[in-house]
């Protein structure tokens, strides 16, 4: 008794929801009897009809809606006679809800059986889709009107799905190569007439159709086929998003643009021309002004080695009088005081004699060192083997340059033997390694380089006459000079020395030296990373006899500048 309760109240429970689902509904639900009479309907049912729910029980189906009978009773009729459904059939008229207005639903109809025999009604589901069908045909004429208006636009306009296949395409490219939509709608894009002349360019069309897919809009020109020509044109595919934001299909896009390709690759010719002409004129103009500011620079250069040759010559010549008239004077002087140092026996008087002897001497020294300069001094060439020479000249070099300078020597074999006074050779090494040395206080590196050279040539002076000669460079890494300092350095007393420290003929009589020789004295500088001073003496004629067996010994040390 307990369970059959319990099993009633489950039943009043299930058929309460139901009922209220029934009223809930929003869709329209009915049923009707045989003679298709109302037993049941919902609110939405109602609503649709115009009647309350209670009005529809036991009428007639027509006599609520009789405007509808034409084409719903044929429908329900067959129901019932053949106990088969009918699914989203369509119900047009007017009801008392709406009057005057068509209205439109959707209708599906089921047979109610009693058991396995035969129907006893009909359960109905009704929607009404006339707004439905009002904004699906406002939908489908905007389509329509848009696609009359891609068809009338002269570019090429078309929707691809995600994976590449024409979905459609505007009458333009269709007329332009003599197809129709069907010819090209459902086919890999890269397939269609267009792209087909070339698998270069369905493979970049390929890519790009991957890229729009991931989100990129591609962008390039490229030719197509229209008919029996290519035309090329400006190609754009974009992808299409639909209301959420989602990449649901792919945009081509094109215009012709052969007129100004065409006009392009003439612009580009024609400047291409000019480009040419303006870079040979140019060429031209660069290379004559090159050639003017080298004619200028070689005319400069000329016009300041005259005037600082003439400047040499003159003070040669002033130097050269004035040592001669000293040289005699000295020589009375050491006359005399070796006739005084005859006569005398006082000790004292003879060690002050022998003081001013040697002062003299000295004033000796300083008048050749004058007369090197002038190019008036007596020279002694002789063969020199200048590796041989070198070689027994380092060890003096090493001494004169100190400790805390390093000296290196290297000759490279190619020098063979030059003509020169090798007692003036070696008081012109020995001073540039001691102005080397005196310009590292802190120390450093002096290299003696050694190598053969033909004037004219690029590592030759360009004053040399024409021949072979052997180019000897004394390199330090010291403090170098400025520009004001080296346009002077091969002045006679010029010095920047402190007093006391130098007579500033060093320079000016190695520079005499080489050209009394016949060859030659080079100099650069930079402050800051040191001097090349370079020696160019003329080597010995091929086949010439030797002049001397062996170099000179070393002469005396000569005064730094």
């Amino acid at each position: 008794m307990v369970q059959t309760d319990a099993s009633r109240l489950q039943q009043a429970t299930h058929a309460a929801e139901l009922d209220a689902l029934y009223a809930r509904a929003p869709l329209g639900l009915g049923l009707v009897d045989r003679d298709l009479r109302f037993v049941r309907v919902n609110p939405a049912l109602a609503d649709m009809n115009g009647f309350s729910p209670e009005e529809h029980v036991g009428k007639k189906v027509w006599d609520l809606v009789p405007d509808l009978r034409a084409t719903a009773e044929p429908m329900l009729l067959k129901v019932i006679e053949t106990g088969e459904p009918l699914r989203d059939v369509t119900v047009t008229g007017t009801t008392l809800a709406y009057p005057g207005q068509i209205r439109e639903w959707r209708e599906q109809f089921y047979p109610i059986f009693v058991g396995e025999g035969q129907v006893t009604g009909i359960g109905i589901i009704c929607e009404d889709v006339t707004d439905r069908r009002v904004q699906e045909r406002e939908i489908r004429e905007r389509e329509d009107r848009l696609r009359r208006v891609l068809d009338q636009l002269f570019a090429f306009v078309g929707v691809l799905t995600l994976d590449g296949h024409v979905d459609y395409a505007n009458r333009a490219p269709l007329d332009a190569a003599g197809l129709e939509l069907g010819d090209v709608a459902g086919r890999p894009f890269w397939e269609a007439p267009w792209w087909s002349y070339d698998p270069a360019v369905q493979e970049r069309l390929k890519a790009a159709i991957g890229a729009a897919g991931a989100g990129e809009v591609v962008r390039y020109d490229v030719p197509v086929r229209l008919g029996d020509q290519l035309m090329t044109i400006d190609f754009q595919l974009a992808p299409l998003r639909d209301s959420s934001g989602a990449i649901a299909g792919l945009i081509p896009s094109g215009t012709i643009i052969e007129e100004r390709v065409q006009a392009e690759r003439a612009l580009r010719a024609l400047a291409d021309d000019l480009e040419i002409t303006v870079a040979r004129r140019t060429a031209a103009l660069h290379e004559a002004n090159a050639q003017l500011t080298e004619e200028i620079a070689r005319r400069e250069a000329a016009q300041d080695a005259l005037i600082h040759s003439q400047k040499l010559e003159a003070m040669g010549r002033l130097v050269a009088g004035v040592a001669h008239d000293f040289n005699n004077i000295l020589a009375a002087v050491l006359s005399g005081l070796s006739l005084v140092g005859r006569r005398l026996d006082d000790p004292e008087a003879l060690k002050l004699i022998d003081m001013s002897t040697n002062a003299a001497m000295r004033g000796t020294g300083l008048v050749k060192q004058l007369l090197a300069f002038a190019r008036q001094q007596r020279l002694d060439p002789e063969r020199i083997d200048l590796a041989a020479f070198l070689h027994e000249l380092e060890p003096l070099l090493r001494v004169s340059a100190g400790t805390g300078v390093t000296v290196e020597v290297n000759e490279d074999g190619s020098c063979g033997a030059i003509i020169a006074d090798a007692a003036q050779l070696q008081s012109a090494l020995l001073n540039l390694v001691i102005n080397a040395r005196d310009a590292m206080p802190d120390g450093g590196t002096v290299r003696i380089a050694a190598r053969a050279v033909r004037a004219p040539g690029p590592d030759a002076l360009g004053d040399l006459a024409d021949g072979d000669y052997v180019a000897i460079s004394v390199i330090d890494t010291g403090t170098g000079m400025p520009s004001d300092v080296l346009a002077r350095v091969a002045e006679p007393f010029f010095t920047t020395k402190q007093v006391g420290k130098g007579t500033g003929l060093g320079v000016s009589m190695v520079h005499g030296f080489t050209h009394q020789s016949g060859g030659g004295l080079s100099i650069e500088s930079e402050v800051g990373k040191g001097t090349v001073m370079t020696l160019f003496l003329p080597r010995e004629p091929a086949g010439q006899a030797a002049l001397a067996d062996a170099p000179s010994g070393a002469a005396g040390v000569p005064e730094s500048a």
